[in-house]
């Protein structure tokens, strides 16, 4: 990645570096219309940013970075290819707001990602609710023309540091050397790290985790965590069997429903009550209503005698996590 002398190189004939056509001289990027004379010193990757960059450049920059916050926001982007916008790209669903967006973000807010996630997150469309109605999936069922929310499953990271939040365990400290990942006995192959991590990585955000590409935490994998071969600017998001497998047989999730409980029978002078009253605030961000109170007090009730309280909450805690709304938002 170090700074230095650019050279040419030749065409390689049907790609093979054995055969060598005519030389092909540096230059910047003609597709963009820019003919402009390339650097006589140095690689030319600076130049190349700072023409990006300059008003008179094809917007093409601004416009994939405003699709790209629009795509995690919303789950789709303007433009549903994100890694093309070529003639094999889709068309925007709507080409007048992805070029009034990068106007904005370039002009306006002078290349801001703070200011253009704010403009997201306060537009209408944002703060629509994902209810469907029947007259209106009639004509947009793909909810292209965004006429409603559309409910999204959070990605993998999301759904892990969720559930080191409400359990208590997640430290908030930024920055700093990352963590081993957890190896499980069955995690065997080349290149397989001498030590591993803690079951639940120090409490630290997954963005701290070491990712190993041969040893991807298998949580994370099965809510459609990225293989880190290759760059990919769309996830996939699946809905399968395994995703539940893995919210209740998973180690982790099953630690961490035992610090939930802990901390939740800390206080001793709460009442059962007011226990499911704070998880469901804590997990879900509202309070029960009557039947799910009921629900959760009849099966604190049904436990057999021999079982300790903290199993007992700590199988409420562990079925709080399973529940659909933990894990999609609407």
């Amino acid at each position: 990645m170090a700074e230095g002398t650019g050279e040419n190189d030749r065409v390689h004939i049907r790609g093979s570096y054995k055969t060598l056509g005519e030389e092909a001289p540096r230059k910047f990027l003609e597709a963009l219309g820019d003919l402009s004379v390339p650097p006589t010193e140095g690689s030319g990757r600076l130049e190349l940013a700072r023409r990006m960059v300059t008003p008179s450049f094809d917007p093409l920059l601004p416009r994939v970075i405003v699709n790209r916050v629009w795509l995690h926001h919303f789950g789709e982007g303007i433009v549903r290819t994100p890694d093309d916008f070529g003639v094999m790209g889709q068309r925007p669903s709507h080409p007048e707001l992805l070029d009034w967006l990068a106007s904005e973000f370039t002009s306006t807010n002078h290349w801001s990602l703070k200011s253009l996630h704010r403009l997201m997150v306060l537009s209408s469309s944002y703060r629509m609710s994902s209810k469907t109605e029947s007259k209106s999936e009639a004509v947009d069922p793909t909810d292209r023309l965004l006429h409603r929310m559309p409910v999204r499953r959070l990605e993998a990271e999301a759904i892990r540091d969720s559930i080191l939040v409400v359990s208590g365990r997640l430290d908030p400290k930024m920055y700093g050397p990352s963590v081993m990942p957890y190896l499980s006995p069955y995690m065997e192959g080349r290149g397989r790290p001498s030590t591993s991590g803690s079951l639940d990585g120090d409490g630290r955000r997954t963005i701290y985790i070491n990712i190993r590409r041969n040893f991807i935490p298998l949580f994370l994998l099965a809510f459609d965590y990225p293989t880190p071969f290759t760059c990919i600017g769309r996830r996939s998001v699946s809905n399968v069997p395994a995703q539940a497998l893995a919210m209740m047989n998973n180690p982790f999730v099953q630690q961490q429903s035992e610090v939930w409980a802990k901390r939740i029978l800390a206080d001793s002078a709460a009442s059962a009550e007011q226990r499911v009253t704070a998880m469901y605030e804590e997990a879900f961000g509202r309070q029960p209503d009557a039947s799910e109170m009921a629900a959760a007090k009849a099966f604190l009730a049904q436990q057999p005698a021999a079982t300790s309280p903290l199993q007992t909450w700590t199988d409420f805690c562990h079925a709080l996590f399973n529940v659909k709304e933990f894990l999609f938002i609407r």
